[in-house]
């Protein structure tokens, strides 16, 4: 990736701040990447159990919503 040549007028903060933007864009994608591993594949209600309280871990909805994705990428949840 190339960045444009610094210049006299105060172009210098705007290219140094173009890596420290792409870091954080890459970081939160990264952290919803895992977030949502976690979901599919490890929660058992109690990413819901604040909003719904003891409901979601009876009631399992993010378990049952990817049931089947779990098996088809043969990640085993019984």
């Amino acid at each position: 990736m190339s960045y444009p040549p610094l210049s006299a007028a105060g172009g210098s903060l705007a290219v140094a701040a173009r890596p420290l933007r792409d870091g954080a864009v890459v970081t939160a994608a990264v952290a919803l990447a895992l977030l949502a591993l976690y979901a599919v594949f490890l929660d058992q209600g109690h990413l819901l159990s604040p909003v719904l309280g003891k409901v979601a871990t009876s009631a399992n909805y993010l378990h049952e919503f990817a049931h089947d994705g779990r098996h088809l990428l043969g990640a085993p949840c019984h």
